[in-house]
């Protein structure tokens, strides 16, 4: 180094020794760091991912590895690529940071072994163990976080100094961030769904969590030089390090991508063969399954080989037969597997695969090559033993087959299982294509369940896990490409199989049915039996009370021998003549009879026959087996048995279910006799493969007569159940070694001793191998098989024996006294008419001839036609018949997906635009009135109400001097509100007393301060479908229901609604229609119109007033809406009609007890009196039964009951707001489900204006709550949100705004008020108070269902029929098709107005009254056919027209008759009644309310006799309810004489400012 070099550097460390240096960032290297920490993250992840347990060296390998991409790469050099991007002093050389290298390499094992212990510490549990997963969080953040400060400790030619608040921060960051990163990560490994991209997802987070704690933590540290850097190369030697471990954590991952694809790819080539799979389930029933979701599988071979077109792999072919056989004998095969597996390396193979799945399996010629179904098996045993070794598992443990294959592939060519190809051998002529389809694959499975939990750590350790059925049910399905409808159901009946596979019936009788079906045209045919779905090796049946039968059992069984059920029942019943324990019999075989055929659940067994011979079969107990009674059914070919508990299965394959739970040294046996001449060749390598004769002769016999059957491989044994599934009864069987022996010789045989497998070889057989049978006897036993369907023997194997027609005269009744005796059952009959009509008209008899199972009837009838009949040595003729039949019956088939395709697409059509009754718009129930004979017009006459006066007067009845028990009412009801008055119909339409007080009127809180919205709730059940929460799905079910009662029992009240959602963007239009769609089905027949999609024009055409910016089209969907308040007025007074005490204004001020402290009544006072000037009495009433229906004030009830209850009402506001029906269509309203906020929002067309709200803010309980400033604020900015920008949403806009509290029922999980369901809740107090608080307008009705029956079982109260019901309608009918029989029919119960409605109504009112159209419109939809009466009572004018009807308010339809009609017949009180109850004026309009006042104060004080002092206190009350009504402040001091004379000062009014009253036209000059 130079004189002038060392001088610079002397002058640059004289500079800065001492100082802070300045830095800045290199934008490269910070993009570089955040791709180290991200290559290093994704590894860690990866690695993790594929950890099953904490045991096992591989587990340990991955365990190390993860913490060292993730300490070594994420964090380490992540650090020092970030420290490398800091350039200090302009980036001078000399000035950089120097590592020292102790401390270097110090800090790249440090967080290596903190990570190895986080990991640890998170386990490897599928369920996330949250407290594990923070812990291993904050010690990765630890690590990260102490790396940074280490990894900077070792910096020597600085000295660093730190800002507090970076470093809490940076510990905060690397914290947060980890374990977010990690619950991202575990929350889908233990879903299932961690696919790459998700890994990805969090694998950058987790980079972030090093990248920003690193990044914050440098931002606040400052360098002060203590010595030059001296070393240049340090900086290029980290940097190989890093990209050394980068690149190797990238060949981490593309190795295990390429892992993965290969595994994929392996998955999806297994499709297409045939492979066994292992199905291990733990006591949970969760799956074992690889990381990546899939199951342990082996493929057996490429493809199965068919010897015939017709030889498909089924559960019914006999090599499937023998496989599960041997998978019950693993023990006896382990010995000689490995011979197996040497036999199989030596045969050939293909040039490429050595392995077990390149044997050729077809030789030069085109043919099998020679012992090619012992090949088979062989290779199935190898591929279970590979299973084995695969999952660390003996043989034995291996498992069981299942008994179904699931098909798999996706189609396509066969490939050749080796040997040539498939052109090849279709030019020698020796293939013949299969047919089933090509390509496709064979799935079987080999089940087990693991009971101990060593056993679990094994296979955890060999790098499985186990996961829910429902997690990994779709990975299995779509990776494997299993067809079948539900995997998860499939893989759920293999844990029942796994449980149940040994299960048999218990010892004692049990009534059974034994069907069978014939396969006609299948790939294997014979036939099927009807069996349990759950347990398919039994017969469907029930366990009678009998522990044995008798001789006398079976002398009563021969009386009911041949017939029906029905008969049977009938017989039992009937019979008169019997012994007592005949009787006792008779009693328990109809009971057991009645539970079959409810467990059958099909109407296919009323066609099977009662056979009175008796059955043995085998059960749980070794020595004793079972007695069946039978019932014997031949299901025709083309019917399907629906049962749910049952499914058919073929019957040779029930057969082997039977063996396998005989002893299993006769199938060792077979397997060792049949399989050792081939596997002994293998023995000596140097010895050369003998050729015997007698082995050569009969494979090669096998061979050729294999295209015909498939049968067993050694006539001496018959390990593998005949292809037919069933035996054919010969007069002469030729066995192998020549010896014969009688049928009831071999039943003897089967049944003495312990009981033997049907391939045990001790004895000849009786029956013919399948290969020796000639072709003659083939064609004469499949003519058999098909033509008769003949009877069956059930012993420790099921028979089914044809018989000739003497066998018909043999004993009807032949029980067997020893377990060594079969019993034979009599033919089958079908006697359904139609069955043996279609049956014989198959065979070619006449249509009314009887279905006989007598082959020489058969014969002979087909003689006397003309036509050959079918004999032992020909049955070619018969054949023919039945495979035309099959032509005909896969023609069905083929068409059945069409036309039940066309069916479906038909119905949803039909269901879509289908004719429907709309509620509320059919035509009246009451004919309007008419002109009468003398040419004057009939006016209805409705039934008059008590008034208040007698209502009061029968309240002090109950309890005055003179009262009897009669007077006690059952029930009293406090608030009348909706629920309150419901309970009141409800319970006098029950006959029951009732009386209802309400302290201030009716809906005077809550109920008239609703959205008018009568809805199941869109948004309940959107979060009853992301929360899972059925509690909220029952609520929107309930009240669809409801929804449907109020439009027909008030349908002048209540109407359909359509209701837009808005779309601004296109993936919500799925998401909402889905929503919308299922918002329809739930409400089924409780519906209306569909909800349908709009597109941007259509929106904006019906909705002009949308904003279209952002709108790419809208959603449609019905709901109801309603006059609320007009709708609790009329169920007061229907109920009032119906019998009850109805007073309202009438306060409870105590409730009264008896000596045990029940309650008994309660004190009121009427506080009309108070208002008129004069001392309320207080009386008692006296009631059996207190309803506490108060909705917001529920507790003040309560506490007069007991001071010390706890609250249970958690209310909160809801404001809305009334704008000028311009803001919205007439006829169409709209919803915003995504507010500012996350709340939704209404913006409905009501009475002519337009309704906004509503907001949901916990509040306190106050009488008139009022609208908050903000709130109002809150909803006009919302509006102005969806709302065209032409349009200004302004302030002075809202003509009425309010605030309603909603009695919510109070959740102590529930952090806001949001998160509330508005659930009902029934609640009785220990004094007897029933309280009925929560719930929502739409649900009134069943909450007073609900509430009664409570009140009716808890105090023993006596319904009654109500004899003299009032004539509602005005008629001398009551049309509600409501039996008033004691029982709640208030959902059939017509409100008043609501029987001579109809939507013409109006049309009649004009007509007859000359009222205007606008007015009659009013009247019917408030009043329904009460509009006649409030028409009658409006005062006449003197103008031409109208001729009726004087306005209380020239903006709205409101007139004075309506006054008149509240005073006289809805016991309106107060001008508040009027304005905001009877009329909705106030709810409407505040001003316009206050402006109407003194004409409504004069028409009542007129009406009710009112004094000034009283008129003066009407007004002040009333002006003071208009401010909870949004009238503006400066309102409130106005006197009734300005209002009166017009002298109002509206200069400082909103609305008064907003328009423009001075402008004049502006023309342009000439």
């Amino acid at each position: 180094m130079s004189d002038s070099s060392t001088d610079t550097l002397d002058q640059l460390f004289q500079q800065w020794n001492g100082q802070l240096v300045p830095w800045t960032f290199n934008g490269g290297f910070v993009a570089l760091s955040y791709v180290v920490s991200l290559i290093g993250a994704m590894s860690t992840l990866e690695l993790i991912n594929r950890r099953t347990a904490p045991k096992g060296l591989f587990n340990h390998v991955l365990l190390v590895s993860a913490a060292v991409t993730m300490g070594g790469i994420a964090i380490w050099c992540m650090h020092y690529i970030g420290n490398r991007a800091i350039d200090l002093a302009g980036g001078e050389t000399e000035l950089q940071i120097h590592y020292s290298s102790s401390f270097t390499a110090l800090s790249f094992f440090v967080p290596i072994g903190v990570l190895l212990a986080a990991f640890l510490a998170i386990g490897t549990n599928n369920a996330i163990s949250w407290w594990r997963v923070a812990a291993g969080g904050v010690m990765a953040g630890g690590a990260i976080c102490g790396m940074h400060y280490l990894g900077n400790a070792s910096i020597q030619n600085y000295h660093c100094t730190y800002t507090i608040v970076n470093v809490v921060g940076a510990a905060v960051i690397a914290v947060v961030a980890s374990f977010i990163a990690l619950s991202l990560f575990f929350a889908f490994r233990a879903a299932w769904t961690s696919s790459w991209w998700k890994r990805c997802l969090s694998a950058v987070v987790l980079a972030g969590a090093v990248s920003g704690m690193h990044w914050c933590a440098a931002a606040g540290t400052s360098y002060r030089l203590v010595a030059l850097n001296m070393d240049s190369s340090d900086k290029y030697t980290t940097i190989i390090v890093v990209i050394c471990l980068s690149v190797s954590a990238c060949f981490v991952m593309a190795g295990t991508a390429l892992y993965t694809a290969r595994i994929m790819k392996r998955y999806a080539n297994k499709a297409q063969q045939m492979v066994l799979a292992a199905a291990v389930f733990d006591k949970q029933g969760r799956l074992l399954v690889s990381p990546d979701g899939l199951l342990p599988s082996e493929k057996i071979t490429d493809n199965f080989l068919e010897k015939t077109p017709q030889d498909s792999f089924t559960v019914a072919h006999p090599l499937f037969h023998w496989m599960f056989q041997a998978s019950r004998n693993w023990t006896s095969l382990a010995g000689i597997i490995s011979a197996m597996n040497n036999h199989l390396a030596r045969l050939p193979h293909s040039d490429r695969d050595l392995s077990r799945g390149g044997i050729k399996l077809i030789d030069e010629r085109g043919e099998h090559i020679e012992n090619y179904d012992i090949i088979l098996r062989e290779l199935f045993c190898a591929a279970a033993l590979a299973l084995a070794e695969k999952t660390k598992l003996s043989l034995s443990d291996v498992g069981t087959l299942w008994d179904k294959i699931l098909p798999t592939g996706t189609g396509g060519s066969l490939s050749g299982g080796g040997g040539g190809s498939t052109e090849d051998m279709a030019e020698k002529g020796t293939w013949t294509p299969r047919h089933n389809e090509f390509g496709r694959g064979s799935l079987m499975f080999l089940v087990r369940r693991v009971e101990s939990g060593r056993e679990m750590e094994a296979l955890e350790a060999a790098g499985y896990r186990f996961a829910e059925l429902h997690q990994v049910s779709g990975i299995i399905g779509s990776r494997m490409q299993i067809k079948t409808n539900s995997i998860e159901t499939e893989l759920g009946d293999m844990a029942t199989f796994a449980d149940q596979q040994n299960s048999m019936l218990e010892q004692g009788v049990h009534l059974g049915l034994f069907a069978v079906r014939a396969r006609v045209g299948e790939s294997l045919p014979g036939f099927d039996v009807l069996v349990k779905r759950a347990v398919r090796n039994q017969l469907p049946s029930v366990q009678m009370p009998v522990k044995r039968l008798e001789e006398w059992h079976a002398a009563f069984l021969s009386r009911l021998d041949r017939l029906p059920p029905k008969a049977i029942l009938k017989k039992l019943v009937g019979t008169t003549q019997l012994s007592e324990k005949e009787s006792l019999f008779a009693t328990q075989l109809r009971s057991s009879l009645h539970l079959l055929r409810a467990w059958t659940d099909d109407p296919i067994f009323e066609d099977a026959l009662l056979t009175s011979r008796i059955v043995k079969v085998p059960c749980r107990s070794a020595t004793n087996p079972a007695t069946m009674i039978a019932f014997r059914l031949v299901v025709p070919i083309h019917l399907n048995v629906s049962s749910r508990n049952c499914e058919f299965i073929p019957l040779n394959f029930f057969r082997v279910h039977q063996m396998v739970h005989t002893s299993s040294s006769g199938f060792s046996r077979s397997i060792h006799r049949e399989m050792s001449p081939i596997l002994s060749i293998t023995t000596d390598p140097a010895v050369e493969k003998p050729k015997p004769v007698a082995q050569r002769g009969k494979l090669s016999r096998l061979r050729h007569l294999g295209k015909r059957a498939y049968g067993p491989l050694d006539s001496e044994s018959s390990n593998s159940a005949p292809a037919t599934g069933f035996r054919l009864r010969s007069r002469s069987s030729s066995l192998t070694n020549g010896s014969t022996q009688s049928n009831s010789a071999i039943m003897k045989q089967l049944w003495d001793g312990a009981p033997r497998s049907s391939n045990d070889t001790r004895g000849p057989s009786p029956y013919p191998a399948a290969e020796e049978v000639s072709p003659a006897n083939q064609g004469l036993q499949r003519s058999r098989s098909k033509a008769k369907f003949g009877g069956i023997m059930v012993s420790q194997e099921i028979t089914v024996d044809v018989q000739d027609a003497a066998d018909e005269q043999r004993s009807r009744l032949n029980m067997a006294t020893t377990p060594g005796e079969g019993i034979e059952m009599k033919a089958f009959h079908v006697s359904s008419p139609a069955t043996r009509a279609s049956h014989n008209a198959e065979v070619g008899l006449p249509e009314e001839a009887p279905l006989s199972n007598d082959i020489g009837t058969v014969q002979r009838t087909l003689s006397r036609k003309g036509q050959k009949p079918p004999t032992a040595v020909d049955g070619s003729d018969y054949l023919t018949r039945l495979n035309t039949m099959s032509r005909f019956t896969r023609a069905r088939r083929l068409a059945l997906p069409v036309v039940a395709t066309a069916g479906v697409a038909g119905g949803a059509l039909y269901y879509t635009y289908r004719p429907r009754n709309i509620p509320g718009y059919d035509g009246p129930v009451v004919p309007p009135p008419i002109f009468g004979a003398d040419g004057t017009f009939k006016l209805p006459r409705f039934p008059r109400i008590k008034s208040r006066t007698e209502q009061i007067a029968d309240l002090k009845k109950s309890s005055g001097p003179e009262s009897s028990k009669d007077d006690e009412y059952d029930i009293l009801v406090i608030g009348a509100g909706a629920t309150g008055t419901g309970v009141a119909l409800d319970a006098a339409t029950r006959g029951l007393k009732v009386a209802i007080v309400e302290r201030d009127d009716f809906a005077s809180g809550t109920s008239s301060k609703s959205t008018k919205l009568v809805h199941g709730g869109v948004r309940y059940l959107e979060k009853a479908v992301w929360n899972l929460d059925y509690s909220q799905y029952q609520l929107v079910r309930e009240a669809l229901k409801e929804r449907k009662y109020f439009l027909q029992t008030a349908p002048h009240l209540s109407m359909w609604l359509p209701i837009m959602l808005p779309l601004n963007s296109w993936w919500k239009a799925p998401y909402y229609w889905a929503g919308t769609k299922f918002y329809d089905l739930l409400a089924g027949s409780e519906g209306i119109e569909s909800s349908y999609f709009l597109t941007k024009s259509k929106a904006i055409d019906a909705f002009p007033m949308l904003k279209s910016t952002d709108l790419v089209g809208a959603l449609v969907y019905y709901d109801g809406a309603h006059n609320d308040s007009r709708m609790n007025v009329s169920i007061g007074m229907t109920a009032a009609l119906y019998g009850a005490t109805v007073v309202n204004h009438m306060e409870v001020t105590a409730l009264l007890k008896d000596a045990n402290g029940k309650l008994c009544g309660a004190t009121v006072k009427d506080r009309i009196a108070e208002r008129d000037g004069k001392t309320a009495e207080s009386f008692n009433v006296k009631a059996k039964c207190i309803i506490n229906c108060t909705g917001p004030f529920t507790d003040g009830i309560r506490k007069l009951d007991d001071p010390n209850c706890k609250e249970i009402v958690a209310p909160a506001s809801g404001v809305h707001i009334i704008l000028p029906g311009y803001y919205s269509p007439g006829k169409m309203g709209l919803l915003d489900p995504s507010t500012s906020d996350g709340r939704v929002i209404f913006f409905l067309p009501w009475q002519g204006n337009t309704i906004a709200g509503t907001t949901d803010e916990p509040a306190t309980i106050s009488k008139d709550p009022l609208p908050d400033e903000k709130s109002i604020q809150w909803i006009l900015n919302e509006i102005s949100g969806y709302l065209s920008p032409e349009i200004n949403v302004r302030r002075g806009d809202v003509l009425a705004a309010w605030s309603g509290l909603r009695p919510l029922v109070k959740d102590p999980k529930a952090k806001n008020t949001e998160s509330l369901v508005r659930n009902h809740l029934v609640d009785i107090s220990e004094s007897g108070l029933v309280t009925c608080a929560g719930g929502k307008w739409t649900t009134y009705r069943q909450m007073a269902e609900e509430c009664v029956d409570a009140a009716v079982k808890e105090f023993g109260l006596q319904t009654r029929p109500v004899l003299n019901a009032p004539r509602v309608s005005g008629t001398e009918n009551i049309d509600d098709g409501a039996n008033l029989d004691g029982s709640c029919q208030s959902h059939r119960v017509r409100l008043i107005g609501a029987h001579g409605f109809s939507r013409t109504l109006f049309i009649h009112i004009i007509q007859h009254f000359g009222v205007e159209t606008e007015v009659a419109k009013h009247l019917t939809e408030s009043y329904g056919d009460r509009a006649w009466t409030v028409a009658a009572l409006c005062k006449a004018t003197d103008k031409r027209f109208p001729a009726r009807g004087e306005r209380i308010s020239e903006l709205y339809p409101f007139v004075d008759g309506e006054v008149r009609y509240a005073c006289r017949h809805e016991y309106a009180q107060t001008a508040a009644d009027v304005l905001a109850r009877r009329t909705r004026l106030a709810f409407l309009n505040a001003q316009a309310a206050l402006e109407a006042l003194p004409k409504i104060i004069n028409i009542m004080a007129e009406e009710l006799k009112w004094d000034k002092a009283r008129q003066n206190v009407e007004w002040k009350e009333t002006v003071a309810f208009l401010e909870s009504m949004g009238l503006p402040q400066p309102f409130l001091s106005a006197t009734r004489k300005q209002v009166e004379q017009g002298k109002l000062d509206f200069s400082t009014s909103l609305e008064y400012r907003m328009y423009s009253r001075h402008d004049k036209p502006i023309e342009d000059e000439a």
